[in-house]
């Protein structure tokens, strides 16, 4: 009934496989709200690619940790958004996982198949938990922990929407390493 709220029984790390067009900041005020809370905004990037500039909202905020996705042996999948972002030309996405032919849960009881930066995202989301399993002291610290996936990701340099080897608009700062 909004009586006697519980902050301690936050989450953690939210994964949030959804968005829309890039350049939309309706949903600003509550990734900020969530960081402020020390709740880890992680997002897909979209599904729009291979046109760079594709990064959808909310995962194209300079704010948010935004997931792309690369396939078996590595290789960007073409439908994975791409940035720069439309805010302040933002390099996006963050870091790229896998995310083609992912085995994913499907209603109301079985298994499938899936692609998209929805099936990417959650990786990222679970080394969140990981790490701050492992090191609960680092719960809540949003930026050493975007520091820390961006500076363990496996570098793949495509420079087709700009950057560098070490950052750029197609896989951001590389492939997703849970175990580094």
């Amino acid at each position: 009934d909004g009586n006697n709220p519980r902050p301690d029984l936050r989450p953690h790390v939210v994964n949030n496989s959804w968005g829309g067009g890039g350049g939309g900041d309706w949903y600003m005020g509550f990734v900020d709200a969530w960081i402020a809370a020390g709740i880890f905004p992680q997002f897909s990037n979209g599904n729009s690619g291979p046109a760079c500039g594709t990064a959808g909202s909310p995962g194209d905020y300079p704010q948010s940790y935004s997931a792309g996705a690369f396939a078996n042996g590595g290789a960007v999948a073409s439908f994975s958004s791409r940035g720069p972002s439309a805010f302040a030309g933002e390099t996006k996405p963050n870091v790229s996982a896998p995310g083609v032919a992912i085995r994913s849960s499907v209603p109301p009881d079985g298994y499938a198949f899936a692609s998209g930066t929805s099936m990417a995202s959650p990786h990222v989301a679970g080394t969140v938990a990981l790490v701050w399993s492992a090191a609960p002291g680092l719960i809540g610290d949003i930026a050493w922990t975007r520091d820390l996936l961006d500076g363990t990701a496996l570098d793949a340099g495509d420079l087709t929407c700009g950057g560098t080897v070490d950052d750029n608009n197609v896989y951001g700062e590389g492939r997703l390493d849970a175990y580094a």
